[in-house]
């Protein structure tokens, strides 16, 4: 390469494209990983809705939350008392609302979350069903906070949450709290009929392929680039 081309001008372009083609091909993979990660998402997901429904105390025994999430699981036992908890800033079907969420305590003692189902902001929280209940549900692990999401406050009971933080809410339930959450697909005797079941998960990969294969074209729109400068400096210099 001719030595005007290590000059600082193009120096400083040379480290632009090397830089603009490092950080794409970083995204490009960075994509393909997320467009696997939801792939291997979608057949655990697969599996576990197609999975024959097991008691909850079964369950519980057979793996850690995340290994039994999303399985259906049977659970018997009565709603307590003054357990109501909204899970705020939500929404289904473009409608904005919360899910009512109130505790049960099984027939062995122990207290798990139950998220019986959506309601629009306006609709007001309905009681439980009264006496012993038998419920159908999806297992969820407890919520985590992520970065940049609001936090609960650390201490205190809470009627109003942003996510469902298993070892945030076992304090003022008293007992032993299972360590998923139940999210309601069916209930005998039946539940309010304003009630909406929890939309469940799509199974489609989203758009990180796409992505993937954007980020490597503008890479490639980069070198090409770059050989267009450098072509043009190269003709430039031989007509002076």
């Amino acid at each position: 390469m001719p030595t005007y081309f290590f000059r600082p001008k193009w120096i400083a372009i040379h480290v632009l494209v090397i830089t603009l083609i490092v950080v794409m091909l970083n995204l490009a993979d960075w994509q393909w990983s997320r467009h696997n990660e939801r792939k291997a998402f979608n057949t655990t997901l697969i599996e576990r809705f197609d999975a024959d429904t097991r008691p909850l105390a079964d369950l519980l025994t057979s793996g850690s939350p995340e290994q039994i999430e999303w399985l259906p699981a049977e659970v018997s036992g009565t709603y307590l008392a003054n357990s109501d908890i909204s899970l705020v800033n939500v929404s289904q079907n473009g409608v904005a609302g919360y899910d009512a969420i109130t505790a049960m305590e099984m027939t062995d003692g122990t207290i798990v979350l139950i998220n019986r189902g959506f309601l629009p902001l306006a609709a007001p929280f309905p009681p439980a069903p009264n006496g012993q209940v038998t419920l159908v549900g999806r297992l969820r692990a407890s919520d985590v906070r992520k970065s940049g999401e609001i936090s609960e406050a650390p201490t205190g009971s809470l009627t109003e949450v942003f996510r469902i933080d298993i070892d945030r809410l076992a304090p003022q339930l008293g007992g032993e709290l299972a360590p998923v959450y139940v999210q309601l697909l069916k209930s005998s005797p039946p539940e309010d009929p304003n009630l909406a079941m929890i939309a469940d998960p799509t199974f489609d990969n989203g758009s990180h392929l796409g992505y993937t294969v954007q980020w490597i074209i503008f890479s490639i729109c980069a070198v090409g680039a770059w050989v267009a400068l450098v072509r043009r400096e190269m003709a430039k210099r031989k007509l002076r």
